[in-house]
């Protein structure tokens, strides 16, 4: 069953196919976009030695699991079912909570495993990814007491820990709804953990932002508009968060991070390899992760690799794949 912690429907009735106010074409860019825009968060800074794991924010790590959030809300609307946006939400969270601590909350339900946490625990085993010490430490705090925290009752509304602000981008990438919903979920979304009014307005404008570069045509820069309001948004971040999301907002646009050339070009396949033959991207960070149907897993199997084979593969594979099933959960039919 969908989870219902507290109201029933608050979807559109209409997904994923008809009369929804959104032309087609500003969805099908919506939705093409959370690929490169995932994939922008984990691209190194620095050139990556060979065989060291990718250190990542955990905060990025909770953006992706937020994503999956909304992906299984999304899920149980194409089924016609009712789903609550914040509990799904919150049962992401949880699961990115047990990534990084290796347990649920004490007080915690424990949501069933689904394929991308089974993928990013597996990952993180293999040594294909470590969280960045000390990152996510406010979240990790306001999931702890193991309840669905309410915009009307947030988990810490004094914390001003901006780095929250990155679980927003997804939330600016999904279709149909109209901007006062996005604006609700964002809302759910940081009082989860953190619940600060002006912390919360600042995400809200994130979101919005994302949702009016991913809706229009590629870009090769963001325009003069979005670059300042990139600027105030940004103001108080950490240098780490400020370099992952101008590049996730780059990558919204429609144009690559500037370090994804040259990674791609450092993990592009062998020309006689299945997965030189998979179609190109909408920007160079997805292209670390495009994979012909040989390297898809079977329906129900993890991401991210073959438990009984020990396949080692990369976050990049599993932003693949999690975006292959964003699109067929959200593409009309």
């Amino acid at each position: 069953m969908p989870p219902r912690y507290r109201l029933a429907r608050t979807w559109p009735l209409h997904h994923p196919a008809g009369d929804y106010s959104e032309r087609v074409e500003t969805a099908e860019r919506l939705i093409s976009r959370l690929r490169p825009v995932l994939a922008a968060a984990v691209d190194p800074q620095d050139p990556q030695p060979p065989g060291e794991p990718i250190l990542l924010h955990a905060e990025v790590l909770h953006q992706m699991c937020t994503a999956d959030g909304l992906m299984e809300l999304l899920d149980w609307s194409r089924q016609g079912l009712g789903a609550d946006p914040l509990a799904c939400m919150w049962l992401g969270s949880l699961r990115w909570y047990r990534l990084i601590t290796g347990s649920y909350p004490e007080h915690a339900p424990q949501p069933p495993a689904r394929p991308l946490d089974q993928a990013l625990t597996q990952l993180s085993r293999q040594g294909g990814f470590t969280a960045r010490t000390g990152s996510g430490m406010t979240s990790l705090r306001g999931l702890s007491q193991g309840q669905m925290a309410y915009p009307s009752a947030p988990a810490q509304p004094e914390s001003t820990d901006s780095a929250v602000l990155l679980r927003a981008v997804p939330i600016g990438l999904v279709p149909y709804i109209d901007a006062p919903m996005r604006r609700s979920w964002v809302r759910q979304a940081v009082a989860l953990t953190h619940g600060h009014p002006e912390l919360t307005q600042r995400a809200e404008e994130l979101a919005d932002l994302v949702h009016r570069l991913a809706g229009g045509p590629p870009a090769e820069a963001l325009p003069e508009s979005a670059a300042q309001q990139q600027a105030v948004l940004s103001a108080g971040l950490d240098d780490d968060v400020a370099a992952i999301l101008d590049r996730q907002l780059r990558a919204a646009a429609g144009a690559a991070p500037a370090a994804a050339s040259a990674h791609t070009e450092a993990s592009a396949p062998a020309p006689d390899s299945p997965r030189a033959e998979a179609p190109a991207s909408a920007s160079a960070s997805a292209q670390f992760s495009a994979s012909s149907s040989e390297d898809t897993p079977i329906s129900g199997a993890p991401l991210g690799g073959s438990e009984s084979t020990g396949e080692l593969r990369t976050i990049y594979d599993v932003i693949e794949e999690l975006a292959q099933d964003w699109e067929e959960v959200t593409r009309a039919r």
